[in-house]
């Protein structure tokens, strides 16, 4: 982990560690307040907003990763824009952490191919809808599936979306008062400081 370089930096030093850390538990359980982040995007001047699922988190490379559908808008918006932002947000512990990064989308070659290998066939099934992600249908009893498709068929479909973080945005919510640290992704690592809640 990157060494951080300012006079409270023992402090600020635990608060990244613990927010990897934890990072790295909730891609690894469905409990974890941060399994269910919320992306954002941008398209046409707007944010769009959606909940998605951390799939991996790679310490040594400062990345999150999640799956999607490579029909899906999200990915044209990102293929415009690659800048991307994450919420995570624990009701337990009342830490909010924002994260600001660069999205890559990994599309039919090795990356996404050992992603592809993680997943559960049930959870494949996501990526065979016939009509691509955000069609408009009469009915929710209209999604149609790919009948019969091998593997490969729905690997098509699918991406791992790795982002590169460049800025976390950490923040306590105390009874008796906030606290809040932002690190920002310099050469030599992040580069810690205190802000006004």
């Amino acid at each position: 982990m990157p060494l951080l370089h300012h006079d409270n930096s023992i402090e600020l030093n635990d608060i990244i560690k613990n927010c990897w850390d934890e990072l790295t538990l909730a891609a690894q359980s469905s409990t974890h307040p941060y399994h269910f982040p919320v992306l954002g995007t941008n398209h046409q001047n707007e944010v769009e907003l959606r909940t998605v699922v951390l799939r991996a988190v790679i310490q040594n490379e400062e990345s999150l990763v999640f799956y999607s559908d490579f029909r899906s808008p999200k990915i044209n918006q990102i293929q415009e824009n690659p800048q991307v932002s994450w919420l995570f947000y624990n009701g337990e512990s009342r830490i909010q952490i924002r994260i600001k990064g660069l999205a890559k989308i990994h599309h039919q070659d090795e990356i996404s191919h050992q992603y592809w290998k993680l997943l559960k066939s049930r959870n494949k099934r996501d990526y065979a809808t016939i009509l691509s992600p955000s069609s408009t249908i009469k009915n929710n009893k209209e999604v149609d599936y790919i009948k019969d498709g091998n593997d490969e068929q729905l690997f098509d479909h699918f991406v791992g979306v790795t982002t590169e973080v460049t800025e976390i945005d950490w923040l306590k919510i105390g009874s008796d008062s906030n606290k809040r640290a932002r690190f920002l992704k310099e050469k030599s690592g992040f580069m810690g400081e205190w802000l006004v809640p």
